[in-house]
């Protein structure tokens, strides 16, 4: 009977083939990137933990750096939708900016940020892959910035200061975020979210436009 149920079950098409070794390779990239560097998460590496071999990822893409960058595109795309379902919610908050701005510090932490933020590092020495996630990156922020402001979670603000203060935020967090690695302090990054949404309310109070 169970050999009449794989019979019958439809053989996947070779573009579904190739894009589930595609979505391991990604997968295995994001890991290893996040946990043991961009240096050291080799083309060895990264087939060791998709379960494939280094020929069958050269089969997908020419080079590790083809690999780097679509596993970028794959990153921004993920944060793009976890970050959109969250803006989504923000109506049905009792403190819609204090949610936004705890839910922006905890995934500065989570394991594809810290991929991301590896890529980046790296492209700032390396030209070629500088120039090829620069599309990706610009479209992503954008995409952000307008995700927020349609949440109207910084209406208190002129438009003029609704970007810079998404930027602030992005950039405190992101680099709290970096030294909470060898620097754990909880009740630091918990006073810290709290003092950025503190200051955000008296400055909208304060700003005369």
């Amino acid at each position: 009977m169970s050999g009449n149920a794989e019979t019958s079950r439809p053989r996947r098409t070779q573009q579904e083939r190739r894009a589930a070794t595609v979505a391991k390779l990604t997968d295995a990239t994001i890991a290893a990137i996040g946990e043991v560097g961009y240096q050291r998460a080799t083309v060895q590496e990264i087939c060791g933990r998709a379960g494939l071999s280094v020929g069958a990822m050269f089969r997908q893409f020419d080079s590790r750096l083809d690999l780097i960058v679509r596993t970028a595109e794959e990153i921004v795309t993920q944060q793009l939708a976890a970050f959109t379902v969250v803006m989504e919610q923000l109506g049905d908050q009792a403190n819609p900016l204090d949610t936004a701005l705890r839910f922006l510090q905890e995934a500065q932490s989570a394991t594809v940020t810290h991929a991301l933020r590896e890529i980046y590092l790296a492209a700032r020495s390396d030209a070629e892959l500088r120039v090829r996630i620069a599309p990706t990156v610009e479209n992503y922020y954008d995409d952000i910035v307008a995700a927020v402001d349609r949440t109207g979670v910084l209406n208190q603000f002129p438009q003029r200061l609704r970007e810079p203060i998404f930027f602030m935020a992005l950039h405190v967090f992101s680099g709290q975020a970096v030294v909470r690695g060898v620097y754990q302090r909880p009740e630091l990054d918990d006073a810290v979210v709290t003092l950025v949404g503190d200051m955000l309310r008296t400055y909208a109070d304060s700003i005369d436009e």
